[in-house]
C-alpha cells in the first residue's frame, strides 16, 4: 500500500519523481523503484515523505491517505515550484503539523 500511496501523494500535489529524489537526496530510479515496488522504502525516507506529504507515517501504510484534511489545506502549486522549494515546504509542513499537535494536547489538558 505505501508504494502506491507515494505515488499517488507524489501526483496528488503535483511533483515529479526527480523533484521528490532531489528533496530525498536520493536518484529518480530509487524513487521509482520505491513506487513499483521494486525496492523497500527505508524508514528515515517514509518519515521524510511524510513531512512532505504533510501525513503522519503511518497514514502512508493506510488505504486512503487523501482523506488527511491538511493536505489540502497547505498545498502548494507544483507548477510553480524549483526542486530546492521542497525541503522548504516540508519544513513549513512540519511546523504547522507540529503546531496542531501542540493545540490539540493544550485543548485536552
Amino acid at each position: 500500500m505505501i508504494a502506491e500511496n507515494i505515488r499517488l501523494l507524489r501526483e496528488k500535489f503535483g511533483y515529479t519523481q526527480t523533484q521528490v529524489a532531489s528533496y530525498l537526496n536520493i536518484t529518480s530510479s530509487a524513487v521509482n523503484q520505491y513506487e513499483s515496488k521494486a525496492r523497500s522504502i527505508p524508514a528515515d525516507v517514509v518519515s521524510k515523505l511524510a513531512i512532505l506529504f504533510n501525513v503522519e507515517e503511518y497514514d502512508l501504510y493506510e488505504e486512503n491517505p487523501q482523506q488527511q484534511s491538511l493536505i489540502s489545506a497547505f498545498a502548494f502549486r507544483a507548477d510553480e515550484l524549483k526542486e530546492e522549494d521542497l525541503k522548504s515546504i516540508a519544513a513549513f509542513r512540519k511546523i504547522i503539523t507540529n503546531h496542531f499537535h501542540l493545540s490539540n494536547a493544550l485543548e485536552n489538558e
